[in-house]
């Protein structure tokens, strides 16, 4: 499937590992130039410098009070303008609720939420001029699929939300703006897991809720955070887009 994707400059967070990782080298492929944000600046060095496109590696940490203006300003410096933000990047405990502290919520809203909003908002003049887009990463979670994530899945039932208020307040911009709901998806986020319950156990067990019948793979996550964010989706806003093998179909 050709996205047609030649000239425009998307920036995505979370983008050294699992998803993120897996979005940056379809959109590149597909002729975008690519802004690559996360904390883990050796790996995006090396990942940019396999893809076939001129790319720009931003090494922040979400949780910084100046990470959101860094991102904006490195981006303009550079390409002049942006038509596509994917916010991908996330914090996840796998805890019960009545462990949780009000440290690890924090950090969990914070980088899940409250700064995926406010890049939405420092981006929102740049993508208004381009009338671009916005594809924010949720889950599956959110619908209380997540068992005990209960800051995460709190998290990305606002993203969702965010997602629809947005959509509806920007698109007499030209701005829309989707999200991306994963299932089970394979990706390093599942380590903490695996340790805690045994990785032959969570694989075999977790993915009899899936009627597809197998844990999902980053490309198939990036594939629909593609064509979303492509002009092969120019008549979808405010919609969120489960890609979980029909797990929520049970």
């Amino acid at each position: 499937m050709n996205y047609n994707l030649q000239g425009k400059v998307a920036v995505v967070t979370g983008a050294s590992r699992g998803i993120g990782e897996a979005t940056v080298r379809q959109l590149d492929a597909e002729g975008a130039n690519v802004v690559l944000v996360s904390r883990s600046k050796d790996k995006l060095k090396t990942i940019a410098d396999e893809l076939q496109n001129e790319a720009l590696v931003v090494d922040c940490d979400l949780a910084a009070d100046r990470s959101i203006e860094l991102i904006r300003i490195r981006t303009i410096e550079k390409f002049e303008k942006v038509n596509i933000l994917v916010n991908n990047a996330a914090v996840e405990r796998n805890e019960p609720a009545h462990r949780a502290t009000a440290q690890a919520i924090d950090e969990t809203l914070l980088v899940n939420l409250r700064q995926a909003f406010m890049l939405c908002q420092i981006f929102a003049k740049d993508l208004f001029a381009t009338q671009g887009n916005i594809v924010n990463v949720t889950s599956t979670a959110a619908a209380g699929a997540g068992g005990t994530q209960g800051a995460y899945a709190a998290s990305k039932g606002g993203l969702n939300t965010l997602t629809k208020n947005l959509s509806n307040e920007w698109a007499n911009k030209g701005v829309r703006v989707n999200a991306c709901a994963p299932g089970l998806c394979l990706t390093e986020m599942w380590e903490p897991t695996f340790e805690l319950l045994g990785e032959e156990n969570v694989l075999e067990n977790f993915v009899k809720r899936v009627p597809l019948g197998k844990w999902g793979t980053p490309e198939e996550i990036a594939n629909v955070i593609c064509f979303l964010a492509s002009d092969l989706a120019s008549y979808v806003t405010g919609q969120v887009i489960r890609v979980d093998g029909g797990m929520l179909n049970l």
